[in-house]
């Protein structure tokens, strides 16, 4: 019998300081580690691999450790089931992995009492029909096989997951993620300052992955379609690196306002950066699974103009705390970046219901606690 203290192992994909969306992941483990550290629970996070410690995990109660979590092979599974019975892991918290395993019965066999997925994946999927549904569906709800529970970003991925994994929808629960309070920015620059552009200049702030998942292309043509707004010609900043980026600035070089378009590269603290912009835009074509950037500027007392995709319409009231757009329409989005610009009284009364949305649902303490509920049963003695 173990001598070390009850213990959740939360597990992640990716290696150390990846960077972007997930240190919001690895954060909100480390919230959880001090509040589970009061009731005395040990909390472990395992890496596939550690060049260097975590710095998202630098102060914390969570403890870091490299263990292969895919239980691919005979070799990573007889590993695990060592590391949990002498680690004394009673729950395995897993980020975006299968919602059901024929391995997790040997979980438990090894001393787990609930397993917990945690889906952040964006994207569309489809389930299986006729007799392959049926099948399907006896497979993935057999004893053992399926997580305890699983916990989708948005109630997007929650439906989704429910029609293509057939698993019973008593397992899923919705816990929206959450963002810190924006720290004051001090000596930070906002773009405006760090390109001079004056005060009374509209400048449109974008802060993603250059991808074609992303739809910078389409607000770039947007941003060519608007007309001057009071006599002057609006400025659009670009934060963000990825596979397209050449292609992107390739688009930029053929449009006539190339010079009002200003591609910034990879830029840390890019929500800070975008502070003093006049309105924000996430242009994403594809099913987003939350949407962690709107949340990021409504906190920042943003206007935030956004597709109608995935999760980002749960967090954006339409015309009270930000702007949805059809994802791909160049023309209303040009519409809309337009009337949001011209208009200061409109630019001020969606920051303000933006931030007070923030506030009110999308805060990391109400993210961890949801997150320690899920669990919290097993450590309840």
């Amino acid at each position: 019998m173990s001598s070390n203290p009850p213990t959740i192992l939360c597990s992640v994909t990716f290696p150390t300081n990846a960077g972007f969306a997930w240190d919001a992941i690895e954060r909100s483990y480390a919230r959880m580690a001090d509040l589970l550290a009061t009731r005395g629970v040990r909390t472990m996070v395992a890496y596939p691999a550690i060049a260097e410690q975590p710095r998202t995990l630098s102060g914390s109660a969570a403890i870091p450790v490299q263990l292969d979590t895919e239980l691919r092979t005979r070799r990573s599974r007889a590993a695990f089931a060592q590391f949990v019975r002498r680690e004394n892991v009673k729950v395995v918290y897993l980020t975006d992995r299968a919602l059901w395993s024929f391995w997790y019965r040997g979980l438990r066999q090894a001393g787990i009492e609930k397993i917990i997925v945690h889906d952040h994946t964006s994207g569309m999927r489809s389930g299986p029909t006729g007799l392959r549904a049926a099948l399907k569906r006896l497979i993935v709800n057999f004893d053992g096989f399926p997580a305890d529970v699983i916990v989708g970003v948005s109630d997007f991925v929650v439906a989704r997951d429910i029609r293509a994994s057939l698993i019973a929808q008593q397992r899923f629960r919705r816990v929206w993620n959450g963002i810190e309070p924006p720290s004051a920015r001090g000596e930070t620059r906002g773009v405006r300052s760090i390109l001079g552009i004056p005060a009374d200049i509209p400048v449109i702030g974008c802060a993603c992955r250059a991808t074609r998942e992303k739809g910078v292309d389409v607000l770039f043509r947007a941003f060519a379609r608007m007309a001057p707004v009071g006599g002057n010609d609006s400025h659009l900043v670009y934060i963000g690196d990825g596979p397209l980026f050449s292609d992107l600035n390739a688009l930029r070089e053929s449009l006539p306002c190339s010079d009002r378009i200003h591609m910034l590269g990879y830029r840390a603290g890019a929500a800070d950066l975008l502070t003093d912009v006049t309105v924000c835009v996430v242009p994403s074509v594809w099913q987003e699974a939350f949407g962690l950037s709107v949340v990021e500027m409504m906190a920042r007392q943003r206007p935030v103009i956004a597709t109608r995709v995935g999760g980002i319409p749960e967090i954006i009231e339409d015309g009270s705390s930000g702007v949805l757009v059809t994802s791909g329409d160049v023309e209303e989005l040009a519409s809309a970046l337009s009337s949001v610009c011209a208009s200061p009284a409109l630019q001020t009364s969606l920051g303000r219901v933006a931030r007070e949305r923030a506030n009110n649902f999308f805060s990391s303490e109400q993210q961890v606690a949801a997150m320690i509920a899920t669990f919290q049963d097993v450590f309840a003695n």
